[in-house]
């Protein structure tokens, strides 16, 4: 398996550049559902449960599972699968700690930091094949909160314009 170390290195860079819940967010609408209540946001990310369709039952965080397990099954699938594995899930990612948040809520934060490193293992991995995961990253470049799903789109908080 070929790993993507050039994307990761760029992948950094963008990390590095992150500036979260600016208020000029350039998000598309087409491919995002964008709202702009944090507390509604909030409740997407942890505590809904969706209750219509292929997603019944599931949290967001159930949705990403979900994702994630695909490209977990790529890596399964080779013969030295432990060692890709421990390669995959130990990426040094030190650029997480200089994201400057405007926001204080540990939460959010840590879920945030948790998944634009699960982007990062997937463009490793996959380089920029997972559309899934290069929406949710594409996002958080943007400065966006991804945190739910909705008509085949993914929630994006960012703040209302003042």
């Amino acid at each position: 398996m070929d790993f993507h170390y050039e994307l990761l290195e760029e992948t950094r860079k963008e990390i590095k550049n992150m500036r979260f819940f600016n208020e000029t967010v350039g998000m598309n609408e087409e491919d995002y559902e964008i709202i702009h209540d944090y507390n509604e946001a909030y409740e997407n990310a942890f505590h809904r449960e969706y209750k219509y369709g292929e997603l019944k039952g599931e949290p967001w965080s159930g949705i990403l599972e979900e994702n994630m397990a695909e490209l977990w099954g790529i890596i399964y699938q080779h013969e030295n699968y432990a060692e890709l594995s421990d390669t995959v899930s130990h990426l040094e990612i030190p650029e997480l700690d200089d994201i400057e948040f405007t926001i204080k809520d540990h939460d959010a934060i840590d879920e945030i930091c948790s998944e634009i490193e699960t982007c990062v293992q997937s463009r490793f991995v996959c380089g920029k094949g997972n559309a899934f995961f290069e929406r949710l990253f594409k996002a958080y470049i943007l400065g966006g909160w991804p945190c739910g799903w909705k008509n085949g789109k993914i929630i994006v908080y960012v703040p209302a314009n003042k």
